[in-house]
């Protein structure tokens, strides 16, 4: 696969984070509507499966002002991602990496501790886990930012924070990946409307394909020492 461009990796992050993080509403169907996912999704053209879920992101957001639509999708993100009970598709590591299946258990511990470790405050705006999955995808949209595309997203003073490629990757292999396709699998086989269908393919090729690459560009670095 060829590399994708650092801004461009960034840039997707950000949406998926937007996509995962934030309650469906007009501003955010506004938002996805001016993505022409289809023709400009840097990954779109990486398989027939995600090609598939461009176009079905793209006929999903073709109305942003529906209020029926947004009403079913703000009813989808609420039985997916929030409850009441225990929602269907929980976005949080520890419900999957942890046998007691809590919030904040030791996965989320060791990720609080990973991101300390590295310098590394969360300000969200919510009272959320640090391993949402949406937060960690923030996490990932800051640390690929370049310096002239820094975004302001959720963190406090992270120009300090050194997010070197083995950070990133670490992130992934580490705290992310463990629990991210089983989290994407309870999406696409719960969610009720095309546009959170769509999230779940386009998510996961998004970090298969972030992981491949930077796990590749180690391995050339590694390389490149050795000679």
């Amino acid at each position: 696969m060829t590399n994708i461009d650092r801004v461009e990796l960034q840039a997707m992050a950000q949406i998926l984070h937007n996509l995962w993080f934030e309650p469906p509403g007009e501003e955010l169907l506004e938002m996805v509507a001016e993505i022409p996912f289809a023709e400009q999704w840097p990954l779109g053209d990486s398989s027939p499966e995600a090609m598939q879920a461009c176009e079905l992101m793209d006929a999903a957001s073709a109305n942003p002002h529906d209020e029926q639509a947004i009403e079913a999708l703000q009813m989808d993100y609420t039985r997916l991602f929030v409850g009441p009970g225990v929602p269907l598709c929980p976005p949080w590591g520890s419900v999957y990496l942890c046998e007691t299946g809590l919030l904040n258990d030791v996965s989320t511990q060791a990720l609080v501790a990973f991101y300390k470790d590295s310098g590394l405050e969360l300000d969200s705006t919510r009272n959320e886990p640090m391993d949402h999955l949406g937060l960690m995808l923030a996490v990932l949209a800051n640390a690929l930012a370049t310096e002239e595309g820094a975004i302001p997203a959720v963190m406090e003073a992270y120009d300090d924070v050194a997010f070197s490629t083995a950070w990133m990757a670490r992130l992934l292999r580490e705290y992310l990946m463990p629990f991210a396709p089983k989290c994407i699998e309870l999406l696409a086989a719960n969610a009720k409307t095309d546009f959170y269908r769509a999230l779940a393919p386009l998510t996961l090729n998004y970090l298969q394909s972030l992981q491949s690459q930077l796990e590749a560009e180690l391995i050339s670095h590694k390389s490149d020492t050795m000679h």
